[in-house]
């Protein structure tokens, strides 16, 4: 009898007491007929009592290992770690505030085995509450960096009824509501997302986008390979959106500024030519000068302003959340 195939389920952790045992509940429920699973868990640091919780998991199940790494390494570099402790020849990827539904895994890996040219599947995702989160975007250019991602051109974008922000998100996707076959998207929402381990080696993410951009990059660097990512309506899965992020967010949000800054200016050096790369420099300097005189003029929130100064590296501004790591954690 053929041994059943492993699928790896690689989970990051950060003050997720509240959120875990659900994550690793749909995780180990994933097991099926022909297909074993293992969860790798690595915890960045958690203050709270993640650790001790999956811990107590796994002194019960032998299939979930946990790595306390002691430190918050970032999001990208953690992943990497769990890869490398991981022995499946497919890799899922989970948020831990996403618990997937039975059956999940084994429809990602069988789109992935069924197309070649497929490199990344990702679950259709649902809000808590039963609501679609359609949820996707096309990759990232000038145009929609100026309009997107100042607060000057956030406001004419809405002035022109935010179809720069629309389009990025594949809203004339979900016109029709969620998608019933497999849809093709340059970069699917991270939160439930499978590969071929050869296809991620020798790592998943680029330690230089610690926070942000590491699953724009990883898309970007599967489609200069010639295969693309799609989401497959037959996975699907609960997402919480961002709980981590969105704490983070509310606690410092000039470094989180900065951190989005710096992350969007590396992957633009990687991925743009250097004129768009020379012109976001100078569309940010100026939107942070414009900022700073609607802040003395209106009293406006100076942390966009303040954010947007750390992330180019320039005085009064503060540092981004995370360190990068030079070397790369992927492939060049």
């Amino acid at each position: 009898m053929r041994a059943p195939d492993l699928v790896s389920i690689l989970i990051v952790t950060y003050d997720h007491a509240g959120e875990i045992d659900a994550c690793l509940g749909g995780a180990l429920a994933q097991a099926a007929p022909g297909l074993d699973v293992e969860v790798v868990v690595a915890d960045n640091a958690s203050h709270d009592e993640t650790a001790v919780r999956v811990r107590a998991q796994a002194s019960v199940d032998e299939r979930i290992r946990l790595f306390e790494l002691g430190t918050n390494t970032g999001f990208a570099a953690a992943v990497n770690a769990a890869f490398r402790a991981a022995r499946g020849d497919h890799v899922l990827i989970l948020n831990p505030d996403c618990v997937i539904d039975p059956g999940c895994a084994a429809a990602l890996r069988a789109r992935l085995r069924a197309q070649p040219a497929v490199g990344l599947t990702a679950a259709l995702l649902r809000d808590p509450d039963g609501t679609p989160q359609l949820f996707a975007r096309r990759d990232l250019r000038l145009a929609g960096a100026l309009l997107g991602f100042t607060s000057v051109g956030r406001r004419i974008d809405a002035r022109r009824g935010g179809r720069t922000l629309a389009r990025r998100r594949y809203e004339d996707l979900w016109s029709g509501g969620p998608p019933r076959e497999p849809v093709a998207v340059f970069c699917p929402a991270a939160a439930c997302v499978m590969a071929a381990r050869e296809d991620l080696q020798p790592a998943p993410f680029d330690e230089a986008f610690p926070l942000f951009f590491n699953d724009g990059d990883l898309c970007a660097r599967l489609a200069r390979a010639g295969r693309r990512a799609e989401i497959v309506p037959t996975a699907t899965a609960v997402h919480g959106y961002g709980t981590s992020v969105t704490r983070v967010q509310q606690a410092d949000p000039a470094r989180m500024r900065a951190e989005w800054v710096a992350s969007m200016r590396r992957y633009a050096g990687r991925w743009w030519p250097r004129p768009a790369r020379a012109v976001l420099a100078a569309a940010l300097l100026a939107d942070a000068v414009a900022g700073a005189a609607l802040c003395l003029v209106r009293r406006e929130d100076p942390r966009e302003v303040r954010g947007t100064l750390g992330g180019l590296g320039l005085p009064g501004g503060p540092p981004p959340l995370l360190t990068p790591v030079t070397r790369r954690g992927g492939r060049r």
